[in-house]
């Protein structure tokens, strides 16, 4: 069974002395930034922040605006100088350093990424969503010890917070330590009822275990969320690889209410009615993977699988030939090729 399985964590968690000498200056003026790219400078809310920052050059919430607004753009260098001045102006606020942080994951340069966490928890060691953010950048980087010290900084802070406890179990895991990153999943599911990602992580650490205690752990992260559609897509998951068939397709029917262009729920779909041989509703579930992703060249395989299988066979034949325009060494779709145009000869 071929499945699109994709795996979320935590959400948007992510040489201070270096950092320090470019941003602590605070001066009385600010220079202009230089003129955005053509592709973001059309925004109409960049134009209104540009007015205000002319009139008012020294508000650093003003460059914040507008590099939150050049970070949903795209424009990254433009989102990165404008926090440079925000900060300038204003280095103490622990928001600009996390927002900083992010932008520069987003381009990705993890280094410098990781150099602003550093100095923001230089300036507040305290401050236990920064210590979380910088051990989250560490586990990235592979830095597990540097991230299992931070956590430990954390947990001297606040001993009791979930989130501590579930990027702990992240380092531990990725460590292979897998049974003690079990317990602190635990734990952090036992602080705080409503943590999804740990939900969803035990329910995958015990499918890998064909352990059936799986299904209530995603059933729990469904629970938290009943839109969220990664905790619905594992728990159909985990229902197809099982043999629950039609409950797996139930799942994915929530998923694509929720989602119509949710391409994977619709791929899903069409396999699980394929081992239920309905093979009409398997061709429509592919024929929306192939509409929704056209870039997706198992879905024209599987369509023309299908579509072989309705007698849809110049259809299919046109799957397979544009399955190997996309993939010409993929050996299934040459034989079906080879297949359906020896009948079509006929």
């Amino acid at each position: 069974m071929i499945t699109n399985n994709r795996t979320y964590f935590f959400g948007s968690l992510f040489l201070a002395l270096l950092v320090c000498t470019f941003f602590s200056c605070k001066t009385d003026t600010v220079n202009q930034p230089e003129s955005a790219p053509e592709v973001v400078a059309q925004i109409p809310q960049i134009d209104k922040l540009d007015q205000q920052i002319e009139n008012n050059p020294n508000d650093p919430v003003l460059y914040f605006n507008r590099a939150q607004i050049y970070f949903k753009n795209e424009g990254y260098d433009e989102a990165i100088q404008d926090m440079a001045y925000a900060m300038q102006l204003d280095s103490t606020n622990i928001e600009y350093h996390h927002f900083l942080t992010d932008v520069y994951l987003k381009y990705p340069k993890s280094y410098q990424a990781l150099l602003t966490m550093q100095r923001v928890v230089a300036l507040h060691p305290q401050d236990v969503p920064s210590l979380q953010k910088l051990s989250h950048l560490h586990i990235i980087l592979q830095q597990y010890q540097e991230a299992m010290n931070t956590l430990d900084q954390a947990l001297k802070v606040d001993p009791q917070n979930a989130s501590t406890y579930f990027l702990r179990g992240l380092t531990l895991q990725e460590t292979g330590k897998e049974e003690e990153a079990i317990k602190a999943y635990r734990f952090s599911t036992e602080l705080d009822a409503d943590m999804i990602d740990a939900w969803i992580i035990l329910g995958q650490l015990y499918q890998k275990r064909e352990d059936p205690i799986a299904i209530q752990f995603f059933d729990n992260a469904v629970r938290v969320d009943t839109t969220n559609i990664f905790a619905l897509h594992t728990k159909a998951n985990y229902l197809q690889q099982t043999g629950a068939t039609q409950l797996a397709i139930n799942e994915y029917r929530k998923i694509i209410l929720l989602d119509p262009g949710y391409s994977d729920a619709h791929f899903n779909t069409g396999l699980a009615y394929l081992e239920l041989d309905s093979t009409q509703l398997a061709y429509r579930s592919f024929d929306l993977v192939v509409k929704t992703e056209p870039t997706n060249s198992q879905a024209y395989y599987y369509r023309g699988l299908t579509g072989e299988l309705i007698g849809k066979l110049a259809q299919a034949k046109q799957d397979f030939e544009q399955t190997l325009n996309m993939d010409p060494s993929f050996q299934p779709a040459q034989k079906s090729l080879k297949r359906v145009s020896e009948v079509l000869k006929k």
